[in-house]
């Protein structure tokens, strides 16, 4: 009778391990939510309207750019971006971005703080995302 016991006891404690760990497991969920990976086309935004405003402290630097963002070439489609932002260059590599752009939807004011001086920039690149 004893060796019987002995063996429920182990299976007891078996049991008793195996519910401790799923409990324990279940415990650690997390809530739904979409994500995934994938591919799809990204159609870009044709700039145009384009002016630069100079620093009213110091002319020899550029203070904002503002520009509308049209969806065709023809410019006759008003695209309608909601986070937008800009970067001029030197030619060189070296790029100074604009604080988050303001405006919209579909005519921007992209602000330098600080200004960039005018002589070096020789582009403008435009950042902006639905």
């Amino acid at each position: 009778m004893r060796k019987h016991s002995r063996y429920f006891w182990v299976f007891l404690l078996a049991v008793l391990s195996m519910l401790l760990i799923y409990a324990f497991a279940a415990q650690n969920t997390v809530d739904s939510s979409y994500a995934g990976d994938g591919t799809g086309s990204v159609v870009g935004y044709f700039v145009k309207d384009i002016t630069y405003t100079l620093d009213t402290a110091d002319p020899s630097k550029i203070a904002s750019v503002q520009f509308t963002l049209y969806q065709d070439v023809a410019g006759t489609t008003l695209a309608t971006a909601t986070e937008v932002y800009a970067g001029l260059s030197d030619g060189g590599g070296t790029w100074t971005w604009s604080n988050q752009c303001t405006g919209g939807p579909s005519t921007w004011t992209c602000n330098f703080p600080g200004g960039v001086p005018v002589g070096p920039v020789t582009q403008l690149r435009v950042v902006a995302a639905q």
